[in-house]
This record gives C-alpha cells, structure tokens and sequence, in this order.
C-alpha cells in the first residue's frame, strides 16, 4: 500500500468513527482480494478497498470480491477520494 493509499484509509475511518461507524481493518483473513475495510452501524454493512487516484487498480480477486458482496445485497465498494467515502456514508 502506497502513502498516498494508507493517508485515504486513515482519514476516512477517523471520519466514520466520528460519525459512529464501528470501523474493522480486515486484515488476514484468508481470502485474497477481501475488501480492505469493514464499517458497521445501524444494521449496515459497508465494505471498502481503497485506491489511488490515477495509479491503483484492482486485482482480479478484489473486484470479485466487490461484485460478490454487491451480489449477496451488501454496499461494497472501491473508494478513491475523501469526498467520496463522506458521501458513501452520509
């Protein structure tokens, strides 16, 4: 993960804490390409992968992961802004 990846990551979950989202790092889980960040609150499940803009890409695994998740009715998605996490989780 380059710094530019791990300053989005960390802003954003600052940000969904103090909006009252329990934020999970989920790390080590045993299935490659699982979204990099779990946020729960009232009954939602929100799964993220962070990226940089302009040179992250997904791997095949983490956009299988995304479609899945989508598929089985939860939010799951590629975050590449600040902006764009706020809105997620207005």
């Amino acid at each position: 993960m380059n710094q530019h990846e791990k300053e989005l990551e960390t802003a954003c979950t600052r940000y969904a804490r103090e909006k009252g989202y329990l934020a999970i790092k989920l790390e080590n889980t045993g299935h490659t390409g699982i979204p990099d960040h779990l946020y729960l609150k009232d009954g939602k499940a929100i799964f993220v992968e962070f990226k940089t803009p302009g040179s992250g890409r997904l791997s095949l695994f983490q956009s299988h992961w995304l479609k899945r998740l989508e598929k089985e009715q939860f939010t799951a998605r590629t975050i590449w802004t600040e902006e764009e996490f706020k809105e997620l989780i207005k």
